[in-house]
């Protein structure tokens, strides 16, 4: 008796699944496309809240701008790119997946509080803290293995990524308390100061890496 089955080709040979795959085959491809989303979603709301003479959320905006839009990209780069030029292997696709559906359920409500002129954006930031947490420990599993030589660019990275984290709890404080302007100056406080420093660190990390390393497999 014959057992052979023909393969399935038509299941997975869609358009958008092609489309897809692409997409999600990498933290940076995965998180680049959320934070894209996103951007055009919180610049047409801003554009819409402008044209439509009202005054604009601005601890909303700068929350998603800082702790989501800027994360996404910060995170895809690093959890991409490390473990590839460290020579470690990469990033579990469940970790980075988890970041991206916490970040876009997250962004999600938030843009919708910001819409509806009600409490959500709250929730949403709620919605974020996980996001960094799983984020926050995948750069912990990549620092262990890089070489001493970029560890303290590493750990440098890590602590300033600690400290934006530790904005996002203090922003959602002070929105729930009401606390607008500490809110504004800790949310402004992070996109203007912190990011440029996380920014310059991130890429000499990234340039201090050696030109070839074993692979260590985590």
């Amino acid at each position: 008796m014959c057992l052979a089955i023909a393969p399935d080709k038509k299941s997975n040979s869609g358009t958008i699944n092609r489309l897809w795959r692409t997409i999600s085959s990498t933290p940076m491809r995965l998180l680049s496309f959320c934070a894209l989303i996103h951007a055009l979603i919180l610049g047409a709301l801003f554009v819409n809240d402008m044209a439509a003479g009202r005054v604009p959320d601005l601890p909303a905006y700068l929350s998603g701008l800082s702790y989501g839009i800027l994360a996404l990209l910060v995170f895809g780069h690093q959890l991409t790119w490390l473990p590839k030029k460290y020579s470690q292997s990469p990033t579990h696709y469940g970790r980075y997946n988890s970041i991206y559906l916490l970040m876009m359920t997250g962004l999600g409500i938030l843009e919708a509080g910001i819409f509806l002129g009600n409490s959500w954006p709250l929730i949403g930031m709620f919605l974020l803290v996980p996001a960094w947490l799983v984020a926050l420990q995948g750069l912990r599993n990549v620092h262990i293995w890089i070489n001493s030589g970029s560890q303290s660019w590493s750990r440098q990275l890590l602590w300033l990524l600690s400290v934006n984290f530790f904005l996002l709890i203090l922003s959602i404080a002070g929105q729930h308390y009401q606390a607008d302007l500490l809110t504004l100056l800790v949310i402004s406080s992070s996109v203007l100061l912190l990011w440029p420093l996380i920014l310059v660190t991130a890429c000499v990390l990234f340039l201090s890496a050696p030109a070839k390393s074993r692979v260590i497999i985590i």
